[in-house]
């Protein structure tokens, strides 16, 4: 199962390629731009757990992925949401891929499905005068359209963080 997703890839790859040497496509801005979107879903496969290409996973002009943002303000310090939301994420059914607690930011995955390819979770959070502000971007691995996961994303984070907050 660890290797399921680059044997995808592999797949994908391969029929890809028989698609456009077997069927002899002409027009060389077909191929170029199939061979592009190859490239860029195999490219997202492999750096999706990469905490340091945050920029370029959340960037309005990557239009290959599918993004929800939101913002919630709590009354506690940053330092603390930060070790309370990695234990969150490691009593979830989300992948802990990275953090870094300089700038108390924190990288979860979700697995791949049928209706998504995966998703990366960026979260990262602010002291403000009332506690913090919790920052969050669900990414689609590969996918113009989230089919919902983005969103299920957030509330799923936003109820575990409500039940281990409450006493």
């Amino acid at each position: 199962m660890k290797y399921l997703k680059h044997t995808l890839a592999l797949v994908f790859l391969i029929i890809s390629t028989v698609f456009i040497t077997r069927y002899n496509l002409n027009d060389n801005i077909l191929k170029v731009f199939c061979l592009v979107t190859i490239s860029l879903f195999i490219f997202n496969l492999i750096f999706r757990k990469s905490l340091a290409l945050k920029k370029y996973f959340t960037s309005r002009y990557n239009v290959f992925t599918s993004k929800f943002r939101s913002e919630k303000v709590y009354d506690i310090s940053a330092e603390l949401m930060f070790e309370k939301i990695i234990e969150v994420i490691n009593n979830s059914n989300f992948k802990l891929a990275g953090t870094e607690s300089n700038n108390f930011s924190i990288l979860a995955t979700s697995s791949i499905s049928f209706s998504s390819w995966g998703e990366s979770l960026y979260i990262n959070f602010d002291n403000s005068k009332d506690g913090c502000v919790m920052r969050f971007c669900s990414v689609t691995l590969f996918g113009v359209y989230s089919w919902g996961k983005n969103e299920n994303n957030y509330h799923e984070i936003l109820k575990q963080i409500d039940d281990s907050l409450t006493i």
